[in-house]
């Protein structure tokens, strides 16, 4: 079971929701296969129930507006297995990561047919490209550790391994460099891993705010990295608040640093806008907006609703929003205007994770 697993287990033994589930949201649960493929639209992963089962992956179109449940199921005719974490798509082939089936299914983008299975891994989080003939794949692996492994895209084998601080999770590659985001895993960590993408060989550890796991890059090419904080062992308190972290790539300089306030709630799913300028995550009940050229955390929400994850669409210009329910049964995904404003929401499968745009 994942650190972020154990900290919703808790949530829902003490009674408390993250989100409910309002009369007034739009359903739309048509479920189609789309004649041209699988383009023009949104993957979501969905987890899939804790411990037993499978994960799966729904499809929305932008087009239609329909949604296609399990597509990986029905096109290939076995199941992903649990827990399905993320999915990128690099070079039209989507990598789906499992992170309790310890491996990542590759499929074709457009028709979603099996191109191989990546093995062996131990708690797979991210995949990110690199070029042509390698990619990285970030995981906790084993106890108190995190690695990026090295992967040949040609034959979907792991050909090395990258030792970064402990729980790898969230990749960005700026230039030759790769930066990835140390959630501490099993345990606690505070750096961002730099990696040499040429040589894969680490470069530096920055040291940022407690637990690291999600960063993206603005349009002035500056990185910024949403920081949990760190939680007691009980999780019902953080002894170290998150914080939002601004760090310049040409010197791996921290030239500013945020930290939220509350002890009880921990940021979380940083994303960008389509012209990398406004950022948003998850946060106190709330999702909040930060404009890059603000040097002060806002004090209300732009949404006033919590939320499992996010993600941000850069045709439709929308904040794609998960609800899980009750993490037992299908969960919802909700479109918001940068506005705060529901545009619609539809079904997704058992706790709607990530989203993968297309």
């Amino acid at each position: 079971m994942r650190k972020t697993q154990l900290i919703y287990a808790s949530i829902i033994a003490l009674g408390i929701t993250i989100s409910g589930c309002k009369k007034d949201d739009p359903i739309a649960t048509a479920t189609t296969t789309p004649a041209s493929g699988y383009t023009n639209g949104v993957f979501i992963t969905n987890e899939g129930p804790y411990g037993s089962g499978t994960g799966t992956v729904s499809f929305y179109s932008r087009s239609t507006g329909s949604v296609s449940a399990d597509i990986f199921n029905s096109k290939n005719g076995f199941p992903l297995g649990n827990v399905v974490q993320s999915m990128e798509i690099f070079n039209n082939k989507g990598y789906i990561i499992v992170n309790n089936g310890s491996k990542a299914e590759v499929v074709d983008a457009t028709s979603f047919a099996t191109a191989g299975t990546i093995s062996n891994l131990i708690n797979p989080r991210y995949f990110i490209g690199i070029d042509n003939t390698k990619g990285y794949l970030s995981q906790w692996g084993a106890g108190a550790t995190g690695e990026v492994k090295i992967i040949n895209l040609a034959t979907n084998t792991v050909t090395g391994t990258i030792n970064t601080g402990n729980g790898a999770e969230q990749m960005v590659k700026i230039g030759n460099y790769v930066y990835v985001a140390c959630s501490g895993g099993y345990v606690n960590d505070s750096v961002v891993t730099v990696i040499d993408a040429t040589t894969n060989a680490v470069v530096t550890n920055i040291n940022v705010g407690a637990n690291p796991a999600s960063l993206k890059t603005d349009a002035t090419g500056q990185l910024w990295v949403l920081c949990g904080g760190q939680w007691n062992s009980g999780y019902t308190a953080l002894v170290k608040t998150g914080s939002l972290v601004r760090i310049n790539p040409s010197n791996n300089t921290i030239t500013l640093s945020l930290p939220f306030a509350s002890t009880t709630a921990a940021p979380s799913h940083l994303i960008i806008d389509q012209n990398l300028t406004t950022l948003y995550y998850i946060y106190n009940g709330g999702v909040y907006a930060h404009a890059i050229t603000s040097s002060v955390l806002s004090a209300s929400a732009v949404i006033n609703r919590g939320f499992y994850s996010l993600g941000f669409d850069p045709v439709s210009h929308s904040i794609f929003a998960s609800d899980p329910v009750d993490y037992m049964s299908n969960g919802k995904v909700l479109r918001y205007q940068t506005s705060g404003t529901v545009v619609d929401s539809f079904a997704g499968g058992i706790i709607p994770g990530n989203f993968c745009f297309h």
